[in-house]
C-alpha cells in the first residue's frame, strides 16, 4: 500500500487525507467588535488552547549546537484544533509548560510549533519581544553571526483585524513561507535557510528546521520535526 503524506495545515486533500470529499478550509474567527485582540483572527485549528502541549523536546548538545526532536505534531492532523502548540526555550533547550493562553504573556519561549505553524514570541504571539531574521545559508555551520539588519516579528493581523495567513492557511508570521509544498507527492521540506532570534536583551540564536517528518520509527508522521541551533555573540 501506498501512503501519502497530508498538507500541512487547513487545506486538506483527499487523496492524502483519508478520503475527504472536497478540500477543507476552516476560516478564521471573527474579528474583534472595536481594537484588534490578533488571537480572534486565528484560523480555528490554530486557536488558542487552554492546555499545555503533550509533545517533548529532545535534544542534547555537542561543541556548542543543540539538536533533536520538537514534537509539534498536537495529537495529528484531525484532533490539532483541540491541541495546543509547543513552545520550546532556545537557551536552555527546554519545553515551557504554558498554555496557549499563559504563552501570550510568558517571556520564557522563543519558538513555538504545532503541525507547520511556526511563531516567535514577540508582535502578535507573545509578549517576549523577540524578533527574527531570515538568513539564506544551507548550513547552520555558516551562521556564525547574526546580521545587522533584517529582524521582523510575527504579525498575522493586518490593522483592521483582518488575518495574514500563508498560501494554506497557517497565520503568517515571522519565519514566512518557511517550507516548500508539493502538491503532487504531498510532501512538506523545508526551505535552505536559517533563523536568527533576537531578544530584547541582545542575545542571538540561529535555528534550523532539518526535517518536518523527522520520527525515525514513524517517516510518514509529519511535524515531528528534526532542529539544531546554536547561540550566536550578542548584538
Amino acid at each position: 500500500m501506498k501512503f501519502s503524506r497530508c498538507v500541512p495545515a487547513l487545506l486538506c486533500l483527499a487523496a492524502a487525507c483519508g478520503g475527504d470529499p472536497k478540500p477543507e478550509l476552516i476560516m478564521p474567527d471573527a474579528p474583534a467588535a472595536s481594537g484588534c485582540d490578533p488571537a480572534t483572527v486565528l484560523p480555528s485549528n490554530f486557536r488558542l488552547v487552554a492546555k499545555t502541549a503533550a509533545g517533548a523536546v529532545t535534544v542534547t548538545t555537542t561543541a556548542g549546537v543543540t539538536s533533536g526532536t520538537i514534537d509539534g505534531t498536537a495529537g495529528g492532523l484531525p484532533v490539532a484544533a483541540d491541541n495546543p502548540y509547543i513552545y520550546v526555550d532556545l537557551l536552555n533547550g527546554t519545553k515551557v509548560a504554558v498554555s496557549d493562553l499563559d504563552a501570550r504573556t510568558s517571556t520564557m519561549w522563543d519558538v513555538a510549533l504545532k503541525r507547520a505553524s511556526l511563531r516567535i514570541n514577540g508582535g502578535d504571539s507573545g509578549a517576549g519581544k523577540r524578533q527574527l531574521a531570515v538568513v539564506q545559508a544551507t548550513t547552520l555551520d555558516a551562521v556564525t553571526a547574526g546580521p545587522a539588519t533584517g529582524y521582523v516579528t510575527d504579525d498575522f493581523a493586518t490593522d483592521d483585524c483582518m488575518l495574514q495567513a500563508l498560501e494554506v492557511g497557517e497565520p503568517r508570521t515571522a519565519f514566512g513561507q518557511w517550507y516548500d509544498y508539493d502538491m503532487a507527492t504531498h510532501v512538506v521540506t523545508p526551505k535552505a535557510e536559517m533563523y536568527v532570534i533576537e531578544r530584547n536583551d541582545g542575545t542571538r540564536t540561529a535555528f534550523h528546521v532539518i526535517e518536518y517528518y523527522g520520527d525515525t520509527a514513524m517517516p510518514m508522521r509529519g511535524a515531528f520535526y528534526q532542529v539544531e541551533w546554536k547561540q550566536l555573540p550578542p548584538k
